[in-house]
């Protein structure tokens, strides 16, 4: 998970990069497979390749596999 940023607008903003991880980025809560609780300003990537050793989270294994479809 990436440390939190700054979104001077606190809103959650969720954009689907091109061949890429899915970003989410603003003011707002996230709960893991395990239960815990992460709140406030941050900004999270989720993998969409599969492929990622920490998943759910994006280790740019993308860059090497590619994002399928």
């Amino acid at each position: 998970m990436t440390e939190a940023t700054e979104n001077t607008n606190h809103v959650p903003e969720v954009r689907v990069e091109s061949n890429g991880p899915i970003v989410i980025r603003g003011n707002f809560s996230f709960r893991d497979s395990s239960g815990k609780i992460v709140s406030g300003e941050q900004e999270i990537r989720i993998c969409r390749c599969g492929g990622s050793k920490e998943m759910p989270w994006c280790d740019d294994t993308h860059l090497i596999i590619g994002v399928p479809g």
